[in-house]
């Protein structure tokens, strides 16, 4: 009888344990979105501040009391916060602040061509600096503060924690752009310098990219989630937001992206804080092997964790690898930061 109850205590606990944090799933994800998480985003003050060369740069802010940490949140390509809206929700539920910026050329911020609808960056290190500025100018001083970025945000903030590593207490990185994927991954390398070296029109269409066109958005064929709802989800913002919508990348881009993802793993030796990265298991969008010669050059400070069956957009993937990456995140962070 007592080895029962001893038994019913240790699965009681354990049980706890397992549900001590909380993650939207996908029904309740349906139920309140609308109610409750969308809600949430658009009660805070759209804010903004301007760069050296006087783009305008858009950003919010998410706080909540007694903060555990706060995050700042590097977004990927294409990406503006109005995506980010229920993973904001979920870490405000789990005692997180939130600061999130829409890079230059994107989302709310201002973009660089006339043709409004290219992806397009001059010079890659321009992210890094408008990241410092937000950092160093909006950002709150309390510590600890994570670096959490997504795709070609894990670029900027590998770049970022590589230049200016006393600024943040851990970093997150899911499914960073350390390589680009062109056509086949053991093809990248060759693809990314030809484009590099023997490219010209910098400012036009990468060959087979376009403007924004929700036609094409089919999510049979997408290659980002196995999610229909948060992929529904994902495509409505942007429809309600339609001033937040970009088409495909420019060959500038693509050429910043290609030198430049392989800088943040080349100088990955110089990350000297707690970094855990998270691999989508599927992903067809960029390569893992330069993920892992990333956390390899990082040595003891990166933990790569494989998250099994995601494609390459883990927190808008279905509740399994979602909530696998989210527990993660804050198990890393609790035992990290406190």
């Amino acid at each position: 009888m007592r080895f029962l109850t001893l038994l019913s205590l240790l699965f009681f606990t354990l049980l706890l344990a397992e549900n001590k944090y909380y993650f939207t799933d996908e029904q309740s994800l349906k139920n309140h979105y609308f109610t409750k998480i969308s809600p949430a985003f658009y009660k805070a003050k759209l804010q903004t501040f301007y760069t050296k060369e006087n783009y305008k740069i858009a950003y919010k802010v998410f706080p909540v009391k007694k903060s555990k940490a706060t995050i700042v949140i590097s977004s990927g390509r294409t990406e503006g916060m109005v995506k980010y809206q229920e993973l904001i929700y979920d870490f405000n539920q789990n005692g997180y602040s939130v600061y999130i910026l829409d890079h230059r050329g994107q989302g709310y911020s201002q973009r660089l061509l006339k043709d409004t609808q290219i992806g397009h960056i001059r010079d890659f290190e321009n992210y890094v600096c408008d990241l410092k500025y937000f950092v160093d100018k909006v950002v709150s001083k309390e510590r600890p503060r994570v670096l959490l970025a997504h795709s070609m945000g894990g670029t900027i903030a590998s770049l970022y924690v590589e230049q200016y590593g006393h600024d943040f207490d851990a970093l997150v990185l899911s499914s960073p752009m350390h390589q680009p994927a062109m056509l086949l991954d053991s093809l990248s390398p060759m693809i990314c310098s030809i484009i590099q070296n023997h490219s010209k029109n910098f400012e036009k269409y990468m060959i087979g990219m376009h403007s924004y066109d929700e036609t094409k958005h089919d999510f049979k064929n997408n290659l980002y989630t196995h999610s229909q709802i948060r992929y529904d989800i994902m495509r409505d913002a942007y429809e309600r937001e339609p001033q937040t919508k970009i088409g495909g990348a420019s060959v500038g881009w693509v050429a910043e992206a290609c030198k430049w993802s392989k800088i943040s793993v080349d100088n990955a030796d110089k990350i000297k804080i707690p970094t855990l990265l998270l691999q989508a298991q599927n992903d067809r969008v960029v390569t893992d092997e330069a993920q892992r010669e990333f956390c390899n050059n990082a040595g003891k400070y990166c933990h790569l964790e494989v998250i099994e069956g995601a494609a390459h957009e883990i927190f808008i993937e279905k509740d399994e690898q979602r909530n696998r990456a989210l527990r993660k995140i804050v198990e890393f962070l609790t035992k990290t930061l406190h």
